[in-house]
């Protein structure tokens, strides 16, 4: 009985060491579960954060081109000969296209400053009011949630010392026109995105001016849009 009782003990030891090891790998495992689940659900947030964010784009696209079709409109029918000689900066105008340049002084037309600097009432104008279909814009907000101010620029590089002199008349000398003057890129034209202002043949058309809109959506959100019109 002494030996039959030894016996049995030692089996219950080898049972208790069994039970050891199986309780360690399935804590493993279920580790290795556990990472991989989190895993899984990192990815999933990104996907659905990438795809909100696509949405978000597409949204402040389509607010963009509902904007800018009112403010065109808004540039051929206020933008007058005398009033587009002056800054209006509270009305978003400016006579030239120099005033958000790196270098303002230097006449070249960058408008780097444009995607940097802070957009308020005293620097551009909200959108104006307008109706296209489902998309409407009021306040300059659309129903959205995105908020859209612009910035019109009369492409001529003259100083704001010519400008605030009343020297600053839109010709072909020192402005973009609508259509090329007879001697062609002789004149003043945009070469890799650069304005090279020249002398050329006096045209009667009128100047370009490019209207930069910033639209400013949900999650902070962020776009730009250019375009040039003329009136």
């Amino acid at each position: 009985m002494r030996y039959s009782h030894l016996f049995t003990t030692e089996i219950q030891a080898a049972f208790s060491r069994q039970r050891g090891i199986v309780l360690f790998f399935a804590l493993l495992a279920l580790a290795v579960m556990s990472i991989a689940a989190v895993a899984l659900i990192r990815s999933v947030d990104t996907n659905a954060l990438l795809s909100g964010n696509m949405v978000y784009r597409q949204s402040a696209s389509t607010a963009s081109n509902v904007a800018l079709e009112g403010i065109a409109q808004r540039v051929a029918n206020s933008v007058t000969l005398a009033s587009s000689l002056s800054h209006h900066p509270e009305q978003g105008y400016y006579a030239n296209c120099s005033q958000f340049d790196t270098q303002p002084d230097a006449l070249v037309c960058d408008g780097n400053q444009l995607t940097t600097m802070t957009w308020n009432d005293a620097n551009s104008s909200l959108a104006p009011n307008q109706t296209d279909g489902n998309d409407e814009i009021r306040n300059g907000v659309d129903r959205q949630g995105n908020e859209i101010r612009y910035v019109v620029e009369r492409m001529c590089n003259y100083s704001d010392a010519e400008i605030n002199g009343g020297n600053a008349q839109s010709d072909a000398t020192r402005c973009m026109m609508a259509s090329s003057p007879s001697n062609g890129e002789n004149c003043s034209h945009n070469i890799a995105n650069l304005e090279f202002f020249k002398p050329c043949v006096a045209s009667s058309d009128s100047p370009l001016y490019r209207i930069t809109l910033r639209i400013a959506g949900p999650k902070n959100t962020l776009t730009f849009m250019q375009s040039f019109v003329s009136n």
